[in-house]
């Protein structure tokens, strides 16, 4: 199996993170975006909206981070990151829409400036209401936490301030401490002396 990405964008980054947080057997490799390699007819043949990240098991490929991320769940029920009751797998699903639909776009307006923190505030606000007395989006460790906390720990979001979500601060501190998410931070080059 392997995931063709490009980490340090949050929809790559959130994939890669659930796969080295669990240890999963995925080989992950980085697209040539210098090179265009997501614009060529061998990827675009995978993905014709030639982006990242893929996901090819075999003859199967998907494309989607978040459908990635419950695929990679089921496959390997062993992480326990994707509820097998209902109730509890709508609950996730309802999170991962959030994070598409609301979190990303308003994360990407702030990010080119058409969009203020202000504008963000109550998207944080339904966050921490929702991590109320829980260490995680729906209480244990789902794809939902990976899907959200990747749009939450990019540079841009470390310039906002959570004093007034203090749930989402220690959620936030929680998951940019997993292994993984260190793992997968952006880092800049070194200036240049």
């Amino acid at each position: 199996m392997e995931l063709i990405a490009f980490t340090i964008t949050p929809n790559n980054r959130k994939v890669v993170a659930f796969i080295k947080h669990f240890n999963l057997p995925v080989d992950v490799r980085q697209v040539d975006f210098k090179r265009q390699e997501h614009k060529g007819p061998e990827f675009t043949a995978l993905n014709p909206m030639q982006k990242v990240p893929v996901l090819v098991d075999g003859d199967f490929v998907l494309w989607e981070s978040n459908a990635i991320l419950t695929y990679l769940a089921r496959k390997f029920p062993e992480t326990k990151a994707l509820p097998t009751d209902i109730q509890g797998r709508a609950d996730v699903d309802r999170w991962l829409h959030w994070q598409s639909a609301h979190l990303m776009p308003m994360m990407g307006g702030v990010k080119t400036g058409d969009k203020t923190e202000e504008d963000l505030a109550p998207l944080l606000r339904v966050l921490n209401g929702q991590l109320e007395g829980r260490d995680y989006i729906t209480g244990s460790l789902t794809v939902a936490d990976f899907a959200v906390a990747a749009y939450t720990l990019t540079s841009n979001a470390d310039k906002f301030d959570y004093t007034d979500f203090p749930n989402l601060a220690a959620w936030r501190k929680r998951m940019s401490s997993l292994p993984a998410f260190e793992e997968t931070a952006y880092k800049l080059p070194p200036a240049a002396a």
